[in-house]
């Protein structure tokens, strides 16, 4: 059993676990810790310790030496031996492998497995960005595919992105990390005015442009908020589908039940894993 111990303030320690978590393979335990306190008051011992640039400074001086030898910082800025908080999370295990940390080669294969998550829902939800953001970790990248977008930035959005999916532009990977706003670690593209240009692509261009995120190494798993007008198109090249219920709106949580029924039955040629959420949990 492989421990680690994360100290971080705030929600970016819990987010870092989680994504640790889906990528490492073999038996393996995390405690997150959001206060010095709480951190010293843990008995178990880690074999490595993720901890917050103003974390460790607020404990160094209670902090054994053999715990301060088996840490690694989080800083905001790139510095030597440090894990830069807005670098994808893929370079903290590349960072943990170099001072010591042996992944193995059944954990580094895993950490090539990324996954296209679509989250949907039949009726229109306002907020289904937010969302998807409760389900992803550092270094995933969300892309707006809803019916109605929210708003207009001057990155662009995934209907701009799509000019150049349709070229196949070798740099498409470069536009969208131009286009994309970080948040906590995660990256987002913003949905188009409405749904019209994400029509403009086949289902075979989609898939060439999600392989070429995948195997660019940029993200982490890609998720994908969607609304009824592209879903067809998507449902073949998903790998797992997120129903976004509602327990209050009957007609939503009917729908659900159409839809998971239509791809537990392969429709559309639909093949990965349907799961069901409910708002209210978010």
């Amino acid at each position: 059993m492989f421990i680690i111990v994360i100290g971080e303030y705030g929600e970016y320690g819990l987010r870092l676990g989680k994504y640790l978590e889906s990528h490492w393979d073999g038996p393996l335990r995390i405690h997150s810790f959001t206060l010095p306190d709480m951190l010293l008051s843990c008995e178990e011992r880690a074999d490595c310790y993720l901890l917050g640039e103003t974390f460790m400074r607020d404990l160094k001086e209670e902090l054994p030496p053999e715990i301060q030898s088996r840490s690694i910082l989080i800083s905001d800025e790139e510095k030597e031996g440090h894990f830069c908080r807005y670098h994808a999370p893929k370079e903290l295990l590349s960072l943990m492998e170099r001072r010591g940390v042996r992944l193995g080669q059944a954990q580094e294969a895993h950490l090539k497995k990324k996954k296209l998550y679509a989250v949907f829902s039949p009726v229109y939800e306002e907020e289904l960005r937010r969302i998807a953001g409760c389900l992803m970790k550092p270094g995933d990248l969300y892309l707006g595919m809803e019916d109605v977008g929210d708003f207009q930035n001057d990155r662009g959005n995934m209907g701009d992105l799509c000019y150049y999916i349709g070229l196949k532009d070798p740099e498409v990977s470069v536009r969208a990390k131009e286009m994309a706003a970080e948040e906590d670690g995660m990256w987002f593209i913003d949905s188009p005015p409405v749904f019209y240009d994400l029509l403009e692509l086949k289902e075979e261009e989609y898939r060439w442009f999600f392989d070429r995120l995948r195997e660019e190494g940029e993200w982490g798993d890609i998720y994908v908020g969607t609304g009824s007008g592209v879903f067809s198109l998507l449902a073949p090249l998903l790998d797992v589908l997120i129903l976004v219920d509602c327990q209050s709106h009957q007609r939503r949580h009917m729908s659900c039940d159409y839809v998971e029924q239509a791809m537990c039955a392969k429709a559309g040629r639909f093949s990965g894993r349907c799961e069901r959420r409910y708002r209210e949990e978010f």
